[in-house]
């Protein structure tokens, strides 16, 4: 199977959900695409970046995989464990304020 390259539009979309999503976890947005697990709470903001990555943005799980650097098994169970998570209404409210921020934010373009 063919992999799929990134925009750089694509990049950029991601680079605002991370900035979006470590103020709201209080992490740093860098450490969102390193390699290994990290703390459970940089676990979950990466979780939910890569659900606002799908939900928001549309990409695919693959582009999302690639871009995250991780497999796609893992996009697929960060996505299954936010939509768990959002039965709780603390949770659901920041994440609904991420989603109302990235969809009213001004799309970012490549140079």
């Amino acid at each position: 199977m063919r992999r799929q390259k990134n925009s750089p539009d694509d990049i950029l979309r991601v680079r605002l959900i991370m900035a979006a999503v470590a103020l709201e976890f209080h992490v740093r947005d860098m450490d969102l695409t390193k390699p290994g697990r990290g703390s459970p709470q940089m676990v979950l903001a990466r979780q939910v970046a890569m659900y606002l990555t799908i939900t928001v943005f549309h990409l695919t799980q693959s582009r999302t995989a690639g871009i995250f650097r991780r497999d796609r098994s893992t996009i697929y169970h960060a996505c299954k464990i936010v939509e768990e998570h959002r039965d709780d209404p603390i949770f659901d409210v920041k994440i609904s304020r991420l989603e109302s921020f990235l969809h009213q934010a001004p799309m970012p373009v490549a140079a």
